[in-house]
């Protein structure tokens, strides 16, 4: 019985590969990435960016299928920070922190027909995230903390396809690691302020894909 299964799962291997799609395009869109403290000490506020790239995608039988990008993604954070047990100007400021990444995001993908020329798709899936820059509002702050190297998180889609080559749709990504280290010893530095580095980005997309 097992043998036969094997077989069977050979044979459906060619009919598969026929019926598949591999297609391939471009992606562009906008993100919107506000981190997520686990204090009060950080008000924040939405940081506008982007992200740009190209895109793979794999259609199966019955409409499961499978996409992958490596994306230039541009996002990062806007903060006052204001620990209560801190009264020094240096920790009372604003603070904005522009940082350039390279996303690799791979992603189970449920396409649906509506009509001929529209149809609808869920994803989801993990990504893998690696620091290219990060540019910082305050030299003395740099000093002491920055974005980390390298990023895991998932990624949750849904969109419309029209014409069968456009796909525009909305992304919602969150951080599975702390996206923030402490490089110095901050001794002189309240626990709370410490505390609220543990922040992980949540980040919403738009995005238009342009398969060819």
């Amino acid at each position: 019985m097992k043998k036969a299964m094997i077989i069977f799962a050979i044979l459906l291997i060619p009919v598969f590969s026929l019926q598949a799609g591999i297609r391939i395009g471009a992606k562009a869109g906008i993100n919107i990435a506000k981190p997520s403290f686990n204090s009060d000490v950080f008000k924040t506020d939405n940081f506008t960016g982007f992200q740009v790239g190209p895109v793979i995608e794999i259609s199966g039988l019955t409409g499961f299928g499978v996409d992958a990008a490596i994306l230039y993604s541009q996002h990062g954070l806007k903060a006052i920070s204001n620990p209560p047990s801190y009264s020094s100007a240096y920790y009372k400021s604003k603070y904005e922190e522009k940082v350039s990444t390279l996303d690799v995001p791979v992603n189970l993908k449920m396409k649906f027909s509506l009509v001929d020329i529209i149809g609808c798709y869920l994803s989801a899936g993990p990504y893998i995230s690696f620091k290219l820059e990060d540019k910082v509002s305050l030299d003395k702050v740099k000093a002491q903390w920055e974005s980390k190297q390298f990023g895991v998180g998932l990624n949750f889609g849904a969109g419309i396809e029209l014409l069968k080559h456009l796909q525009v749709g909305v992304n919602y990504q969150f951080a599975l690691n702390e996206d923030y280290s402490e490089i110095n010893s901050m001794h002189d530095v309240s626990s709370s302020f410490k505390d609220a580095l543990n922040a992980k980005t949540r980040m919403w997309s738009i995005t238009a894909v342009y398969f060819f």
